[in-house]
């Protein structure tokens, strides 16, 4: 059947022009031809569920049958000598038609004795060919009747005849209707007729399949209902006990859809039987089994309805509820568990179970006292115990009682040998606990004990950091403060744990730590990064979106070059094909931007590694002057490794297959933004696929009453095409409860980044530390101005303090020159005196009274330099 379309995709080429194709026709034909091969394929594939069903259900009434049927070799021998009786009129009629010389006629009388040949060299009894040969020879016998009746009568032109002659030979020879199609088509192509494109006969080909199939089915069916009718009650039984076995055989063996199938088909059969709730609660197994949750739900409901008190009614009350949780219908897990208790199988492994499950239902439910009381009913010897434990901490801790819940996490974690890293876990919350009860102390001695091999170890170590920050603000001076153990664990985190959720806590902490100490460039430097990670995730956001919008494109262009092939329009599929050729390289780099290796952490990092060798330039420089030869090496050598660090450093230059990866610096921003988007996406298909099934059961529902209608009308063509309708519908509603199970199992993620939290305390920081600058430089502005003040004032003193020392030189220079010109004076007068003397007295030595000159007083310093 497949080849045959293969080869009329190659023949309605080679009716075309004999040109050379261009490489758009090539490009057409290949992609046709893929086409057809996939719908082939997933058609296949879809068929094999029922096939293997059908060919299983056949088996079993053929052992029925040769079970019942006695005296077969008599049969078989009465078969072929009525097929060599056949043989021999064939041949007769073969004698008597061949003067008529029609090739159509000859070429018919040779392929019913080659099928009788055939049927008698495989030695298989056949009563669908069998009775195709009984018609073929009838159809011979009339065309010998019509010969007799007027011997130039032309048969092969005649069309009822021919399209008899036609009917008779797909008959015998099974020819599937891709072969007729072709055939048709050829016709067609001739007469001028609308063409048929492979697209329509692809459709007629998985049209006759379906309809063959429902033909076998009801074949199978008819067959089936006449042997039970006919049957004893031995035999009924008999046939109860073969299907029960098979379909038991399909689920031991994990064919869980023959098996589910076979459980259904006992079901609707076997009505008379009575009790079967072991098959009911096995359909439903095999549903959950298929991820069918919602039809095995619907079987495990009928079962507890119809046999409340069946053995199987606390398995199928497990089932129900782990379903309910699955779906997240928390309160309805509850419901389910009190009616589970009421079968009484208390003390067992399954009670266990189901009443773990339901008191983390409970507890998801922030109803903590009745998730306190469930858990409370689990013995120390279930392996659920440890878990148990833990989940009643979590209610305890949801009703505020810190005390109980870390007396039961210290029994725990110090009385049960338990899992290392669960052990870990339940230390962990113990130091949680004694965190929010202010013994900051306490909760790190119980981080002390945990190992660092812990899955969540960056938690343990924000909790550290948390722990001695507390313990050193609770000091009551600044002075005293030490946060050296807050910025290790801090940094220690930071630089070990790159994707950890709490890399924006612990950077907003140091960032205020260092705040404390005045590092106001390292505050500045973490507070900025946290506060851009936000505008990094409404970045994420806009691509996410982005790349939603070209998937809708691609999906729709996909669709358009599905039309164009459908329809052999290559015009459309090549305009089509162009347009989602232009998509994809965008929808590649929007999609996978996050894994190119050309981003800006590299580029941040060499310019960090330039500023390491700037600075060390200037040592370097320092070290010369200072004549420090062993410093001066060691800067040499530091250089050396930072210059190898830049050559094995290398940007793509070329980023054109995926782009620029803008959030290797901010992962945690992406991180957040795909996980929301990916919650978004899962709420739209969680409610697209509930409306869908909601439409498939009303459409089911509708073409029940149509069917009944279609049966009390006696249309059986219509009624036919109803139950083709009913099978697809049925076939796309298992398909939606995969669907719909699978959306569940998809769970909605929750991180613990907070980055809006964070982002917002990011902001303030900056905010903080730019305002607590800013108030530093006016202090620091007003302080400059008092010093200033000062030294005016006593610069001005110092002035008036010079003016009056120089007022009082001055006055002592006038009084100096005043005594010194008074004495002068003097001089003068003495002398002009003793001048007078010498000339008008007697001038002899012995007249001449000598007195002493007066002395001149000696001048000071400050009559020189006045006088200078």
């Amino acid at each position: 059947m497949f080849s045959a379309l293969l080869i009329f995709l190659s023949l309605s080429f080679a009716q075309e022009q004999k040109t050379v194709p261009s490489q758009q026709e090539l490009l057409y034909r290949s992609a046709l031809q893929h086409y057809v091969d996939k719908l082939i394929a997933k058609l296949s594939a879809s068929s094999i569920g029922q096939e293997r069903f059908l060919v299983q259900q056949i088996r079993m009434l053929n052992e029925e049958i040769r079970a019942r049927v006695t005296g077969v070799e008599t049969f078989r021998k009465n078969y072929f000598e009525l097929l060599q009786q056949r043989l021999a009129e064939v041949r007769a009629l073969k004698r008597r038609l061949k003067p008529y010389n029609s090739s159509r006629l000859n070429e018919f009388l040779e392929r019913v004795e080659n099928t009788i040949n055939e049927t008698l060299r495989m030695g298989k009894v056949d009563f669908q060919r069998q009775r195709a040969i009984e018609d073929a020879i009838q159809l011979l016998y009339v065309a010998e009747e019509m010969i007799k009746m007027d011997p130039n009568a032309q048969i092969d032109k005649d069309t009822e005849f021919t399209q008899d002659l036609k009917k008779t030979e797909q008959k015998l020879t099974k020819q599937s209707l891709a072969t007729l199609g072709y055939e048709d088509y050829q016709a067609s192509a001739v007469s001028g007729a609308k063409r048929i494109t492979i697209y329509d006969l692809y459709k007629e080909w998985e049209l006759t399949e379906r309809v063959n199939y429902q033909l076998r089915w009801t074949d199978v069916l008819i067959i089936k209902k006449r042997l039970l009718k006919d049957g004893s009650a031995t035999e009924r039984e008999r046939m109860f006990k073969r299907e029960l076995r098979h379909a038991a055989e399909a689920f031991n063996f994990g064919f869980y859809d023959l098996a589910e199938r076979s459980f259904g088909e006992i079901l609707n059969t076997y009505t008379f039987i009575g009790k079967l709730d072991d098959v009911r609660f096995y359909k439903g197994l095999c549903n959950f089994l298929l991820d069918r949750y919602p039809a095995a739900r619907t079987d495990f409901e009928l079962l507890v309805r119809d046999y409340p008190q069946s053995p199987f009614a606390p398995q199928a009350y497990k089932y129900l509820m782990r379903i309910e949780n699955e779906f997240e219908n928390y309160d309805k897990v509850v419901a389910y568990y009190q009616k589970f208790v009421q079968t009484g199988v208390q003390g067992s492994a399954l009670y266990d179970e189901v009443t773990f499950v339901a008191g983390a239902a409970a507890l998801k439910a922030k109803k903590y006292d009745l998730a306190i009381g469930f858990l409370n009913r689990i013995g120390r010897s279930s392996p659920f115990y440890s878990q148990a434990l833990y989940l009643v901490t979590e209610a305890y801790i949801g009703v505020g009682n810190y005390i109980e819940a870390e007396r039961i996490l210290k029994e725990l974690a110090f009385n049960h040998h338990l899992e290392p890293d669960f052990r870990d876990k339940v230390l962990l919350k113990l130091g949680l606990i004694q965190y929010e009860l202010g013994n900051y102390r306490s909760a790190i001695d119980y981080f002390n004990l945990i190992s660092p091999s812990f899955s969540q170890y960056d938690r343990v170590l924000l909790g550290y950091a948390w722990a001695h920050f507390k313990i050193e603000m609770e000091k009551p001076y600044a002075g005293d403060r030490d946060f050296s153990a807050v910025r290790e664990y801090l940094e220690f985190l930071i630089d070990t744990f790159y994707g950890s959720d709490y890399l924006l806590e612990a950077r907003t902490l140091l960032a205020y730590v260092q705040q404390q100490q005045n590092e106001v460039n390292a505050a500045l430097r973490n507070y900025r990064y946290v506060f851009e990670a936000r505008d990094v995730k409404e970045l994420s956001d806009e691509i996410n979106e982005e790349t939603r919008v070209l998937g809708e494109y691609l999906d729709l262009a996909k669709k358009i070059e599905e039309k164009g092939l459908a329809e052999e329009k290559p015009e459309i599929f090549t305009r089509a094909y162009k347009l989602r050729t232009r998509l994809y390289k965008p929808y590649l780099r929007f999609r996978y931007l996050d894994l190119s290796s050309h981003g800006f952490a590299v580029q941040n990092e060499m310019d960090r590694l330039k500023e390491q060798l700037e600075e060390l330039q200037r040592l370097k420089k320092i070290a010369k002057e200072r004549q420090r030869k062993d410093l001066y090496k060691k800067i040499e050598n530091m250089e050396l490794r930072i210059y190898q660090a830049l050559n094995n450093l290398r940007i793509d230059r070329s980023p054109e297959i995926l782009g620029i990866n803008y959030f290797d610096v901010h992962p945690l921003a992406r991180k957040e933004s795909v996980i929301e988007y990916r919650n978004k996406e899962i709420l739209k298909m969680r409610q697209e696929i509930r409306q869908q099934r909601q439409e498939i059961i009303k459409r089911l529902s509708q073409l029940d009453i149509q069917i009944n209608q279609a049966r009390k009308e006696k249309n059986y063509k219509k009624l036919v095409a109803l139950e083709l309708s009913k099978e697809r519908f049925q076939d796309l509603l298992n398909k939606i409860d995969f669907l719909e199970t699978q959306s569940y199992k998809s769970d909605i993620m929750k991180s613990a980044i907070n980055l809006n939290k964070w982002s917002d305390f990011g902001a303030f920081g900056l905010t903080n530390v730019k305002f607590n600058i800013k108030t530093m430089t006016s202090s620091q502005i007003e302080e400059m101005q008092r010093k200033i003040e000062a030294i005016n004032k006593f610069l001005e003193l110092r002035r008036q303090n010079i003016e009056h020392k120089i007022k009082q030189i001055n006055n002592a220079i006038v009084v100096m020159t005043r005594k010194v010109r008074r004495q002068e004076r003097l001089r003068k007068r003495e002398e002009l005196m003793r001048q007078f003397e010498e000339s008008y007295f007697d001038t002899h030595d012995t007249e001449i009274i000598y007195e002493p000159e007066p002395q001149k007083p000696e001048q000071t310093g400050e009559t020189k330099t006045n006088q200078q």
